[in-house]
């Protein structure tokens, strides 16, 4: 969040937003894993258009956003067709995705800049700022002026999901609850309100290993075939019958040998089986900034509480909005490039965490927008990010 040591996109960059359509409906139906694993499907189509290029990204839950150079634009719309093939085909979940070039946003006031923060010496993570990245979106859900809609029908649709991986359970909470945070600064300076914020979630907290959604030593590898289905169908999908038969038994006998060798602390040729759990845990997105807060908290009720009583006595001064929504569990799923290192996991509440935070969030930005527009001579603090 310390935006000052941000990098601005260049100009002949695009960013790429894509969300599942409906996707309130389809968590409310009980299809949260699905939703989950459409995502980051689409963020392994796309690292995987050029492996030579660490792709800024960010993943929100029932979607993502990409920064990608101008070269890639073609490459990546045919991949991006792939996701969009793949969401409809095995997952029956419409995938939205669009493309803003960023001078155009720039050059309407709205800047759009990153950086990279390393979680380990194999893996970055992205971290975005600027108006550019949520005006973007913006226009991308209302099929706004500038806008380069990708569609399944207009062409090529093949994409790579390899690296895509979905192979462990739900890790249950350990103090009480998941709790997806969504916290977006609404003051005219955003950058004190972060640091607020963060300040107060470590007050309440205390250290992040005390939070920390996730434990080297509850995390389980599922047997379950239907937990293991959702990468099945992803990694699967191009195979015939015998082929999908197969790829479902390695996937089973590769987690009977994960659990056994896990149980021995006994590392292989290709896996460090004896620390590779402290390594998940630390190359894990539970907390992430994209222009907003992200963050899958492991707390308990009281804590809840006096996060939310915060929250809301900041929000009713024009400084913030905010979402929150508890969870029983949390859902893992991964992108892994190798076993020794370069692996990246993905964190969300079960029962659709973010996703459904971000309508709590939602409402609290039209409300503040409809009092701004109501007293344009008001609290001028509420004018938005």
């Amino acid at each position: 969040m310390q935006t000052e040591a941000h990098a601005a996109l260049p100009e002949d960059w695009w960013i790429v937003v894509a969300d599942v359509v409906g996707s309130t409906r389809a968590i409310e139906a009980g299809n949260y894993k699905k939703v989950n694993t459409v995502g980051v499907a689409c963020i392994a189509s796309m690292v995987n258009v050029d492996r030579g290029i660490d792709l800024p990204f960010v993943f929100g839950g029932d979607g993502a956003t990409f920064a990608i150079p101008g070269h890639l634009v073609d490459r990546a719309t045919v991949a991006l067709r792939g996701s969009q093939k793949l969401s409809r085909e095995s997952f029956g979940l419409g995938l939205r995705i669009g493309m803003v070039k960023v001078g155009d946003l720039a050059g309407q006031g709205f800047p759009a800049s990153l950086a990279k923060v390393r979680l380990s010496p194999d893996v970055t993570q992205a971290t975005f700022s600027g108006r550019g990245w949520r005006e973007a979106e913006r226009r991308v859900k209302s099929s706004g002026a500038g806008v380069i809609m990708v569609r399944e029908e207009d062409g090529p649709a093949e994409a790579n999901f390899e690296g895509f991986e979905c192979r462990w359970r739900e890790v249950p909470s350990f103090n009480g609850h998941k709790l997806s945070l969504l916290v977006a600064a609404t003051s005219n300076d955003p950058g004190a309100t972060y640091q607020e914020v963060a300040e107060r979630i470590n007050a309440i907290y205390g250290d992040v290993a005390d939070y920390h959604p996730l434990r080297p030593s509850r995390m389980r590898l599922a047997l379950n075939p239907k937990a293991l289905s959702h990468e099945w169908r992803v990694r699967s999908g191009k195979s015939g019958f015998l082929g999908r038969i197969g790829y479902f038994i390695r996937m089973l006998a590769m987690n009977l040998a994960g659990i056994y060798l896990f149980s021995r602390n006994q590392d292989t040729r290709t896996t460090p089986w004896s620390h590779y759990r402290a390594a998940l845990v630390e190359n894990t997105d539970f907390r992430k900034f994209d222009g907003m807060l992200r963050m899958v908290i492991d707390g308990s009720d009281a804590q809840a509480s006096q996060l939310e009583a915060y929250l809301e006595s900041r929000y009713r001064a024009g400084r913030l909005a905010y979402g929150m929504y508890k969870s029983s569990e949390a859902l893992v799923t991964c992108l892994v490039q190798s076993y020794a290192g370069s692996h990246l996991h993905f964190v969300d509440g079960s029962d659709g965490g973010y996703a459904m935070a971000a309508l709590g969030l939602k409402r609290q930005l039209l409300q503040a927008e409809f009092a701004r527009q109501a007293s344009p001579s008001g609290d001028a603090s509420r004018a938005g990010t």
